[in-house]
């Protein structure tokens, strides 16, 4: 049986009502004949004047009501952000991340402050296809389809090319960029048999436009995530789907990609003592700021929602200003 409501609460009550409807309908044909009530009765029971003036004083939907959000990447630092301001806007959220007690975690959290059934933690390895079909299955089968992919999960290794390794190469480019391919194209897949259009973003980073010293492997695989995310604006506009890209930088809070082997690496890049390199991102934009994992969530939910329903192959930078990666 297949129900439908405007979020998973208010589908489990149709779901309840229906399968209590199947008994009295069974019990009703033991003895004679069932007959549903008219169309007529059945609107007076649903819309009696009580129950119209109820569904007045409701409150109005929130900007993603009814839409449907896989975030990979979201056991912490920007991928948990927006996860959790993508519910707070009403969506239902899949948290997907290779870290599954993590990714369950997110979702408790969300659920707790948005309420039940708004949320599902699942395990994904963006690198193997079978896992990440089984993500995005398990997302359809929980909420009944796809209308935004937030593509986050990514990875970060320092070095100089000359002493780069080639499984090191390699494992960036397979979280980095064949990850994102991997969701991308099953998310497409969804979004196009669904034919209802959806949104897609890329969390990429400003080295795509900026590349920087020693982080070669890091740079390259994100370029060819920004790349894909360009093509899919060009073959998802016919079917109403959009995609664009954020680029942030230097987001430290609660992530697992500056590690403390990347952050030694990156400050040896940089000169500077360890303890300095968050300053030194800081200092390095044009308005002095720390970027936090909610100020590149405020961004994806601008390229999620329909406040952008006419923007698609764009890049937001989230970076407090860094001259050299200006899109333009």
């Amino acid at each position: 049986m297949f129900t439908a409501g405007r979020d998973r609460r208010t589908t489990g009550i149709v779901n309840d009502i229906y399968r209590h409807t199947i008994d009295v309908i069974g019990g009703a044909s033991a003895f004679g004949e069932y007959v549903s009530l008219s169309a007529r009765d059945a609107f007076d029971v649903e819309y009696w004047p009580l129950e119209l003036y109820k569904l007045t004083l409701a409150p109005p939907e929130k900007e993603l009501a009814r839409r449907i959000a896989l975030v990979t990447g979201g056991a912490s630092g920007i991928g948990r952000a927006v996860a959790r301001r993508l519910a707070a806007e009403g969506a239902h959220v899949v948290v997907a991340d290779l870290d599954e007690v993590g990714a369950r975690k997110t979702a408790d959290e969300i659920i707790a402050a948005v309420g039940a059934g708004r949320a599902l933690g699942v395990g994904m390895d963006v690198t193997r296809e079978d896992s990440v079909s089984a993500g995005l299955g398990e997302t359809v089968l929980a909420y009944g389809g796809l209308d935004l992919l937030v593509s986050n999960a990514g990875i970060a290794h320092s070095c100089p090319v000359e002493r780069l390794s080639l499984a090191d190469w390699e494992r960036s480019f397979a979280v980095n960029a064949r990850g994102h391919f991997l969701v991308a194209r099953e998310a497409m897949r969804i979004l196009t048999a669904q034919g209802l259009g959806g949104a897609l973003v890329f969390v990429a980073t400003k080295n795509v436009m900026s590349p920087g010293k020693d982080f070669a492997a890091y740079s390259a695989a994100k370029a060819a995530e920004a790349q894909l995310a360009k093509v899919l604006a060009l073959e998802g506009a016919p079917h109403g789907i959009r995609s664009n890209i954020v680029n942030p930088d230097a987001v430290f809070h609660d992530s697992k990609l500056w590690s403390e082997d990347v952050r030694r690496e990156r400050a040896a890049a940089q000169g500077i003592p360890v303890t300095e390199l968050e300053e030194f991102y800081r200092k390095r934009n044009l308005l002095g700021v720390r970027i936090l994992p909610e100020d590149v969530a405020e961004a994806v939910l601008f390229l999620a929602s329909d406040r952008s329903a006419k923007t698609t192959g764009c890049t937001i930078t989230v970076d407090g200003g860094v001259k050299d990666a200006f899109p333009r």
